[in-house]
């Protein structure tokens, strides 16, 4: 698995906020338009804010949003942050010791494709992933 529910959960509600990046978000209106449970989003965007993803406002009018443009925040950056960066390296039939220099018999198959989601989810922004995300959800003529 490239990452988990928490992590796919992370990437959905950032994605939200940028959208409209310098607004403040509350949790609640997040979970309900991205239909993640409120409790479980609630603990990943502390997680995203105790990392300096987002910054969180306390209070009437407060609420969420990010750290950073956009442009700035990758999709490894919430990998990262949510699951960490280990399990991009381990082993892809679950061996312990599997390395160049003692592979599995899938390593060398399994390492350029691993490299190939590493460079992707560094690649990608929060920016392209919410123009993205708007094109798939305009209806088609």
């Amino acid at each position: 698995m490239i990452y988990s529910n928490a992590c796919e959960y992370a990437i959905r509600a950032m994605t939200h906020l940028a959208k409209k990046p310098d607004e403040l978000h509350l949790a609640r209106e997040i979970a309900q338009d991205e239909t993640i449970p409120y409790y479980f989003l609630s603990k990943i965007l502390q997680t995203l804010a105790k990392n300096g993803l987002l910054s969180s406002t306390k209070g009437r009018g407060g609420g969420f949003q990010l750290a950073k443009a956009p442009e700035k925040i990758s999709l490894y950056d919430i990998k990262v942050c949510i699951d960490g960066a280990l399990d991009l390296d381990e082993c892809a039939v679950g061996l312990a010791r599997c390395s160049d220099k003692q592979p599995c018999p899938l390593h060398d198959t399994f390492k350029p494709l691993r490299e190939r989601i590493r460079a992707y989810l560094k690649e990608t922004s929060l920016a392209h992933m919410a123009v993205a995300v708007e094109a798939k959800r305009r209806p088609t003529s």
